[in-house]
Formats: structure tokens, sequence, C-alpha cells
């Protein structure tokens, strides 16, 4: 019965079920499991560095968790969760010209976005350069409480005074901004190996504090710092290494803001987070839930209230998982994404539409992700209650272990020096490429599943077209940052300066160019670093596709493989089922007879199929009767013919390599590496 915010029930009587102990369920674990290893079967290591066990239970509660809304906000910055404030939709929009922009963000605002998300990219994609950029892409927007978040380049000065400008326009009272300009100099260097201007960071760190300092006095709901952990997670960093480096770059805004007369409280109240949401759903979540704790910490450690203290997160989707094969997959894995994100409690969410990594999304793709978080809040109701992971002994535990490795490396970057001496260094560089190359090496052994990539390949599957003009090419003139020629406007550091020579027709990198030429730069030479790249997991095997759909083009027909099945169904058709989704991972079909008798008849069949590769598909002990007797018969009229193995038979491995198999299909084999090889042998 419910009585106000309680339930009662009529109590029930356990006592004839004596408790479980963990010991009794081990043992029953172990004889399940038939003499296989307990630890090796049941633990599983993850590429961050820290072991799931099979089981949590009460044995593994911790100290208490304070509740949502109370420092240090594991569960969440506000006591009602969403009920008090709801998530916002802050789908960005990806276009071509303000013009394309602004049609899209008029369709979006009536159909369940609830936010603005600008992603400025002055290489390829959406530039907002000059103030009539930004007064047709904002044109016909209600900017008075709308929050707008613009992720700028370098320019976040010049990129600020536009915005304003066009707010002013539009009659708005700067009092009333939501969102925010999320300035990350350190971010963008990241993702560069440099930054406009070719100076020091202290030169942007200068425009930073002009920009907070304005908005302390005059948008005190509008945040001008950005820390993004984007540039390591597309990268293929783990999700610790992601959100130390945001930490530690985060700490270097505070005391570089603190150096220019910003106090901790004010800066703090002045950042917004973003994260990206990878695959492991429940890591995920723990990952958000550390990141909101910590940064309390620090916060609170550095002197700043426990208000001050609150984190602003949004989240985007992973573009690392993102797949070009078999696309429709990214559909379910933003939804998981996006699941992960909002029970960690983020703010706003960005859902990637799962054409990304193809073309630009068209108006089917972005609804689709637009709903993504609709569905998960509006109909399952994950609005409607506050932390639903809050308590569970997995994710307290996990949460607890996210928090240590988190903390470890963000520790490991300050022992450097701090975040932008780790960088030139290298240092972080390196470890993420390390983590992406063992992410690449899980994948390619199939250790790592992608699905429709490098398991379960649907060679029927229709490719997505690519459109025309995906991206644009960057405006001519004195918009364009490679024009050192032009006449720098006058610009002192300030909005009111910076406004000024937005009006007067000068682009955001001119205005950056001058206001970073004015700076008396004193922290030596520029910042310059190795970028990272922006990657994803599936493109090895998306290679190897592209390469066998490259032959298909030219052919006609797909490349096939030989099958050389032994004796009844039951004998090969398991291996053989396996081989063949092991081999469509490379675009590879197969002629698949029904068993044969003998090895020579096997062997002649291959030799007459006309394909340059065969697979044996039998049983271990079977193997050392056919594999011999089979190798014989081919070399007789096809010695040149690839011939690979289904399975490992180790104690003959040796033995059919002398006889004459060329290569073992088996599920500790590495994937990429067996296809490739038998690629080259049919010539693609």
């Amino acid at each position: 019965m419910q009585q106000g915010n309680k339930t009662t029930a009529p109590e029930i009587d356990f006592g004839e079920f004596a408790p479980a102990t963990y010991a009794e369920w081990r043992e029953t674990a172990v004889a399940a499991l038939k003499g296989a290893d307990f630890d090796k079967k049941l633990f599983t290591k993850l590429v961050e560095g820290i072991t799931l066990h099979p089981i949590y239970n009460k044995w593994d509660e911790h100290s208490p968790v304070m509740p949502a809304g109370q420092f240090p906000y594991r569960r969440g910055t506000r006591a009602l969760g969403y009920m008090e404030k709801p998530c916002e939709i802050a789908q960005s929009i990806p276009a071509s010209s303000p013009e394309d922009f602004n049609a899209k963000l008029l369709h979006d605002l009536e159909r369940g976005l609830t936010a603005v998300n600008i992603q400025l990219n002055c290489k390829c994609g959406l530039k907002l350069r000059k103030q009539a950029d930004w007064d047709t892409a904002l044109k016909g927007v209600r900017l008075d409480g709308l929050p707008v978040y613009v992720t700028p380049g370098s320019c976040g000065l010049g990129t600020l005074s536009m915005f304003l400008n066009t707010c002013k326009a539009a009659g708005v009272k700067t009092a009333d901004l939501r969102g925010g300009v999320l300035y990350d100099p350190v971010g963008k260097a990241v993702m560069k190996g440099s930054l406009c201007g070719g100076k020091g960071i202290c030169a942007y760190y200068d425009q930073m504090a002009v920009m907070t300092k304005w908005a302390v006095a005059n948008a005190p709901g509008f945040q001008t710092i950005g820390v993004s952990g984007l540039p390591y997670a597309d990268s293929g960093a783990s999700a610790f290494e992601e959100v130390g480096a945001m930490l530690s770059t985060a700490v270097a805004y505070l005391r570089a803001m603190e150096e220019r007369g910003l106090s901790v409280d004010e800066t703090a109240a002045h950042m917004r987070f973003t994260v990206s949401i990878g695959a492991n759903l429940f890591l995920e979540i723990a990952k958000i839930r550390a990141l909101r704790e910590l940064w309390a910490i620090i916060v609170k450690e550095c002197g700043g209230s426990e208000e001050a203290a609150k984190i602003r997160l949004h989240a985007r989707t992973s573009f690392w998982t993102l797949s070009k094969v078999d696309p429709w997959v990214n559909l379910l894995r933003g939804s998981a994404q996006a699941f992960s994100a909002i029970m960690g409690g983020v703010d706003s969410i960005d859902v990637l539409p799962f054409d990304a990594a193809v073309r630009m999304p068209d108006e089917f793709s972005r609804r689709i992700a637009r709903n993504c978080p609709l569905i998960l809040l509006g109909e399952c109701n994950l609005d409607k209650v506050v932390d639903p992971a809050g308590g569970s002994w997995y994710l307290e535990n996990l949460t607890d272990e996210a928090s240590r490795k988190i903390w470890e490396f963000f520790q490991g970057i300050e022992k450097e020096g701090g975040i932008v001496k780790a960088l030139k260094a290298g240092s972080i560089q390196k470890k993420v490429n390390a983590t992406a190359a063992k992410r690449y090496e899980l994948a390619d052994q199939r250790r790592q599943s992608i699905v429709g990539v490098n398991q379960y390949v649907n060679l029927a599957e229709k490719k997505l077209e690519a459109t025309e003009g995906s991206c644009c090419s960057a405006h001519k003139g004195h918009g364009c940052c490679k024009n050192a020629d032009i006449q720098l406007p006058v610009v002192e550091m300030s909005v009111d300066s910076a406004c000024k020579a937005a009006v007067e027709d000068f682009s955001t990198c001119l205005i950056n160019k001058a206001l970073v030429a004015g700076v008396d730069c004193k922290c030596g030479e520029p910042l310059e670093m190795e970028a990272l790249p922006k990657r994803r997991l599936a493109e090895r095997f998306e290679s190897l596709l592209a390469k066998a759909d490259a032959w298909v083009e030219e052919k006609g027909s797909r490349p096939m493989v030989f099958f050389a099945n032994m004796g009844p169904l039951r004998q090969h058709k398991a291996r053989a089922d396996f081989s063949r989704d092991f081999l469509r991972a490379g675009g590879l079909d197969v002629v698949y007879p029904s068993g044969f008798q003998t090895p020579e008849d096997a062997a002649r069949a291959a030799a007459e199929s006309g394909c340059a590769v065969c697979v044996i598909c039998s049983t271990d002990d079977t193997y050392p009767e056919i594999v011999p007797a089979f190798c014989k018969a081919l070399r007789e009229t096809r010695p040149d013919m690839m011939v690979a193995l289904a399975g490992y038979p180790a104690d003959y491995v040796e033995a059919f390599k002398e006889a004459g198999v060329d290569i073992f299909i088996h599920v500790k084999a590495n994937c990429y590496n067996t296809v490739e090889a038998i690629q080259n042998k049919i010539g693609l």
C-alpha cells in the first residue's frame, strides 16, 4: 500500500531459506566450469586497467555515499535530479553554411531540441567567422533563456563578441543568457598540435580571463571555460585517461585564472565539462559519477565553496565506436551510450547520428539521434528517479575503482608540471596511443567485438551513400587564418573592443591574431605539441572490407574461399560456420559444399573451384588422418593454393605446417592479420 512517499508491504519470513555465502556460490561456479580456470573465466580485465568481478554482494559494501545534492555530489548536484532540472537535449547540428545551420536548427527546435549546440570547425565543418554569419545562423531563434553552447577554436574572445552582438541586436539582456562560449585552448591544441597566433598558452589564458570576468559581472548563468575530454576519447584513450586529462586541464585553468584575479568560485562557476560516453555501459556510468565527485573535491581543496564545486557536465556519445560498415548498428551503440549518460546524471547530452562517420547527417538520422534521449527520459521514465544507479554494490565499487585510477593518472600529469608541460613532452600522447594500439589489438583478435565489422558481418548490407559537399571549403579573403598579409584590426583585450571589431566586419581569426599579437607572452616558446589524431576502432577492418568492395566493383563478384568440409554436418558445421564469419570480416565469401567423404575428393573439388584459398573444416580428432592426405592430393594439381585449417590442434601444428597448412583459423587467431594474408593471396 502506498502512503505518501512510503510503501508498506506485509513482512515475508525467509527463515526457511539458509543465507547463501560467497564460498558456496564459488564452489557451485567452479563445478559448473568443469575444470576451467575460475579466475581466467570469470574475472574480466579491462583495457582501463581494472578487473571486473563475476559477482558483487553485501561484502563489497563501502563507506556511505551522500545523497544526491550533497557534497561531493557523486549521486548528482541536485537533490531532485532531473525532476528539478531536466536533462537538456543539446544535439550538435552538422552544417555546411550559416544558412544551412539556421534552417536545421529551427527545424530541430520544434522537434525536441532544448539547447543549441554550435560546434565550430575552421578546417571542415561549420564556420561562423564574421558577424553576418552569426546573425544568419541564429536568425529567428529566441535567445532569451534558451541555452546556447558554442565550442570555439583558438578564437575565444572573438567568438564571444560576435555572439553577444547577435544577442544585443535581438534585444536579449546579457543577464538572461544561458549556455556559454566554452573556450578550451588546451583541448584545441591537443586536436591541432598548436593554436592560431603562434604564442604560448598565457596569451590564450588572457582571453579566457577577460571572457570570464565579463561573465561574472554581466552573465552569471553563462559559462566561458570549456574542459573537453573529446580530443582524448576520440583518439582511443581509456575512460580514466580521458577524465584524468580533463581534471588536470581544469586545474590548470583554475590556477591561470587565479593569477589573473579571478577566485576559485568565480572560475569554477563558469566552467563546463564535456565527456565522451563509450561502449562499456556500467564503466561509463561510474566514470561520470567519479568525475563529478573528484572535481568537487578538487574545488573544495583549492578553497572553493561547495556550491561552486557543482560540476556542469555535457555528454556526447562516442565517435571512437562508430562504424561505417553496417552503420545501422550505430543506432544501438548510441542508445546504450545515451542510457549510460542519463543514468550517470549528466546535465545535457548529444547523441551522434548513426551516419556521422560516413557523411553529413541527414534529417532522418538527426531525428533518430534526438529521439533517443527523449525516449529514455520521457517514455522510460529515467527522469523520474534520482540517481537510479545509486546503491548498487557493483556500480558503487566500480565508481571507487574509477576514482582511484583517474586520480592516479591525474597525479602523474601533475608530477610532470601540469597538463601543458605533459602534453608538450608528449607523455600523455604516448599513453593514449598505447591504449589505442591495445584496443586495436583486441579488436584484431576479436576479443573486442565490433558487431557488423569484425563479427556478424552482413555482406549484403547496402552501403550508405556519402553526400556531396559534406565538407565545405574555407571562406576566402580575410576570414581565413592563412592570409597573414591582411591588416590586423586594433583590438584591446576587452569584450567591448572585440565587439566593436566584429561590427567593423573583422573575422574571428583576425581579431584573435590581433589580440594574441598584443600579449606580452611570458611563458616562453609557442604552444606546440604532438596532435592526437581522431580515430575509430573499426577503421582497420573497414580498410579490409573496402578492398573487398573494390574487388566486387572491378570483377562483378565477391572474392571467394573454398571450404573443404569433411564428413557429416555434425563433424564440420561448427568450425565451418565460425570460419565463414571470421572471413567475412575481410569481405570474403565462401563456397560451402556438403561434407566430403575422402580427403582426395575434397582436394579435387578445391582445385577445381578456381579459388586461391581453401579451408579444411573438421574436428581435431579427425585431422591427423585428413590433413596430410588432403595437402598431398592438392599439391599434385594446385601447389600454389593457400591451405587454411579451421582450429588449432596444438599437438599437430608443426606437423600440419610441414604437410602444407599455411594458416590457422581459430578463436585465438589474429583475425585482422589472418584475413589480410588471405586477401593478399587472392590478390586484393
